[in-house]
């Protein structure tokens, strides 16, 4: 079975996290017997510095362990005018598409991560070569695909594509009504990778990973945590903040404001290895967004054996249950203080077995599984 990946987002630049998933996603299948991977991605550069953009190097190859991954460069006109830009997009994804098909076989599958502007483009393709389009979609703003400028390009990849999936069940309900079948199809976390010995952590040791753009709402955490630290309840606390992004000093100077310096460490972003480690020194991890397609950090602190005490951000809300974490409403200073003290207090009646078990779910292997279940049942239909 071959298989190409076309992403609308890929881990570059300043911000190495976005669409990491993708990328795993990628690593994940390209291990598994009698399937061939390889990624195609055109990566939109921004119109503020077109004589930059004119000494770029256009093309780029990538060689990972088991697959490729082909990038090519292109101005982002969405400024100028939103519908040039998309077929523009169709145009150059076109065009790299042809040369990728120079060294490699016609896929069996377009599997595209994003319904704009990756999936609209890639059903455009699928259309032209006749090659069926699998679209997941991961953005938290799904429902604005299908509306406004967006509505002509995403329902005619929602309606074009042969399958579409999306990372997490509220999205699904999000999407319009169509003939083109539906499921969910979460991102993947190498669970293996975080089941490090477990450490007895002495003291309340909270953590939180995630990048620091507008949210996140990690100021919520600040704040609960000074209410915590007031109370006087607990003698041994410290929160880490692993992270990075624009966001920084502003969450560095609230740190400081509320006088919280001696407890709050911001190490800045990590490897994944690094990560793990980390998590292991940890016993509560806390998600406080406003919203969350997924988080993929918190399935690895359950994989890590911490329970989650996390707002109800919508993704998290469908693998935290009471006997793996607390959800409290955004934005409720008191009752996220309330709920880490409480978790805290009961950390030994949380049974590490069933917090691994439930991140097991997102195991590389359970969900490209799920994946190629979808691809059989396509590559079927096609047949007949």
């Amino acid at each position: 079975m071959n298989i190409l990946v076309i992403p609308s987002w890929y881990p570059n630049g300043l911000d190495q996290l976005m669409g990491i998933y993708h990328k795993e996603f990628c690593e994940a299948l390209a291990i598994i017997k009698n399937v061939t991977v390889n990624m195609l991605f055109i990566e939109r550069e921004r119109l503020n510095n077109p004589l930059k953009f004119l000494f770029m190097p256009k093309h780029k190859k990538i060689n990972e362990k088991n697959y490729h991954i082909y990038i090519t460069r292109m101005l982002n006109r969405e400024r100028i005018s939103y519908k040039w830009q998309m077929h523009r997009y169709v145009k150059v994804l076109n065009k790299a598409f042809k040369k990728y098909l120079k060294h490699h076989p016609k896929p069996d599958i377009i599997h595209a991560m994003v319904t704009l502007p990756a999936g609209y483009a890639a059903c455009v393709l699928g259309k032209k070569y006749n090659i069926p389009v699998v679209i997941t979609e991961h953005a938290s703003y799904a429902k604005t695909l299908f509306e406004g400028k967006n509505k002509p390009f995403g329902l005619y990849a929602l309606n074009n594509a042969r399958y579409f999936t999306t990372v997490s069940k509220y999205m699904l309900e999000e999407i319009p009504n169509s003939n083109t079948p539906k499921d969910v199809l979460p991102n993947l976390v190498d669970t293996n990778f975080f089941k490090l010995p477990h450490k007895k952590v002495s003291g309340l040791k909270l953590i939180q990973v995630c990048a620091f753009r507008k949210g996140k709402r990690i100021e919520d955490m600040l704040k609960a945590l000074k209410l915590i630290v007031d109370k006087k309840e607990i003698k041994d606390i410290s929160l880490t903040i692993v992270g990075d992004g624009y966001l920084k000093n502003y969450y560095q100077n609230t740190c400081h404001e509320l006088g919280l310096d001696a407890y709050v460490n911001f190490v800045g972003r990590k490897t994944k290895k690094e990560i793990a480690t980390i998590l292991n020194e940890h016993n509560i991890f806390v998600i406080t967004s406003d919203k969350e397609t997924f988080c993929i950090p918190g399935i690895e602190a359950l994989a890590s054996g911490m329970p989650i005490v996390s707002t109800k951000c919508l993704g998290p809300e469908e693998y935290i249950d009471e006997k793996n974490g607390k959800l409290i409403n955004v934005g409720d200073i008191e009752a996220l203080a309330n709920a880490i003290i409480e978790v805290y207090k009961n950390l030994d009646q949380y049974d590490i077995s069933y917090l691994r078990a439930t991140a097991e779910r997102y195991s590389p292997k359970n969900i490209t599984n799920k994946a190629l279940k979808i691809y059989k049942e396509i590559i079927k239909n096609k047949e007949v």
